[in-house]
């Protein structure tokens, strides 16, 4: 026989092709109790009553059951009934628009009213659940300090940018020629400023830096071409550049804590910050587990992708793991195979992390690095490019 399960916010209900409800679970007007129960179906959490409620009807002949809740029908599979999942039920539909009239069948005196206010109510706050657990997700998180990590650093290069400009009135040999690094340049702005204080001692207290470069400094410094005005405001400009790259270093502490806890995996292999980016790029946690590895190692290169797709042009290797050292640095003609041998071992971790699996992170690393050198001894010249054939000559094409 086939029974039709509707779930609402007064209960569960069975009911047979007549109408007749069969068995109920009554949530006796208990708010928490219906949040819960909704939070467990999302969860994939099989509660005790619904249990004793499904066989109660298997019991009394009832073989079939009946859905319109999808998550609900998703549930009770695992429980090993018969069940079907009908969306347009008219049985099911008619059930909740008569819904006070069955209530009193059973007697349950609710008002319609009623009942839409106690589903504004359980509604809001279910959805209110949702977004805090949603937006207290560590991946949610993670994909915040990256976002916040790309702003900063964009933000140094473009105030670096302008204390040179800035700076370089003062000492344009120093922001031209000789230091290419934005926070030691911000730092050497900040501690010494004048070029009276580019000195010997003061340069090799302060900073660490080769003795042939201390000369050409302290040369420079002497003999500068710079025009002469206060630096106090330059300075300032140069401590908040020093203050903000602080800010930056303290948020990649925090998230390679965060990647450390929830993915030990990925951060084994890849480490913390390029982990975080594939993370953030490809949306969350969950996304990037289920993502297949030839994906994972095109992430951040979907433009030159989708131009490869358009025109024809030569198709990317690798799209955000190519920051990773061990590729960048390798032979550009070893680079695609190591890209997709990387990607292929972030999408098990990524499964891992993602499922609570075992922590092999290190094991997966050690193949990894197996595997590049097995590809350096196996292909140790570039491919030969391909030659034209001699003596074909294209035939020009047939005008109209």
């Amino acid at each position: 026989m086939k029974s039709y399960i509707a779930d609402t916010l007064v209960g569960i209900f069975a009911f047979d092709e007549t109408g007749t409800i069969l068995n109920f679970i009554d949530f006796e007007n208990d708010t928490q109790k219906i949040i819960q129960f909704y939070i467990d179906i999302d969860k994939g959490i099989i509660q005790s009553k619904y249990k004793e409620f499904l066989s109660e009807l298997k019991n009394s002949g009832f073989e079939e059951f009946v859905f319109d809740n999808k998550q609900l029908h998703t549930l009770t599979k695992q429980l090993g009934y018969g069940i079907l999942l009908e969306s347009d039920s008219l049985e099911l539909k008619n059930f909740r628009l008569n819904l006070e009239t069955q209530l009193k069948n059973i007697g349950i005196i609710k008002r319609k009213d009623e009942i839409l206010a106690q589903y504004k109510i359980i509604n809001e706050e279910l959805t209110k659940k949702k977004v805090r657990e949603e937006s207290g997700h560590s991946d949610n998180l993670i994909i915040q300090i990256i976002g916040t990590l790309d702003i900063l650093k964009k933000s140094i290069s473009l105030f670096s940018s302008q204390l040179r400009e800035w700076y370089g009135l003062y000492f344009p040999e120093l922001t031209d020629k000789i230091i290419e690094d934005n926070i030691l340049l911000a730092k050497m702005v900040s501690t010494l400023g004048a070029r009276e204080r580019y000195t010997y001692e003061n340069l090799i207290k302060h900073f660490e830096l080769g003795e042939k470069k201390i000369r050409i400094l302290q040369k420079f410094a002497s003999d500068s071409m710079g025009a002469d005005f206060d630096l106090g405001m330059v300075k300032d400009y140069a401590n908040q550049i020093i203050s903000i790259d602080s800010y930056r270093q303290d948020l990649e502490i925090n998230l390679a804590d965060i990647m450390e806890k929830i993915a030990p995996n990925i951060n084994a292999i890849i480490g913390a910050l390029i982990g975080a980016k594939l993370i953030a790029k490809a949306g969350s946690m969950k996304k990037l587990a289920f993502m297949p590895a030839s994906r994972i190692q095109l992430l951040g290169a979907e433009k030159a992708l989708y131009r490869f797709l358009k025109t024809g042009e030569k198709r990317p290797k690798h799209g955000l793991i190519f920051q990773w050292n061990q590729i960048r640095s390798a032979k550009s003609y070893h680079r695609g195979k190591i890209a997709r041998i990387v990607a292929g071992k972030i999408g098990v971790a990524a499964k891992l992390d993602y499922f609570n699996g075992e922590f092999i992170g290190d094991k997966l690393a050690k193949e990894i690095e197996s595997k590049i050198n097995e590809i350096e001894i196996k292909y140790p010249n570039p491919p030969k490019k391909e030659e034209p054939v001699k003596g074909k000559k294209k035939k020009p094409k047939k005008r109209r």
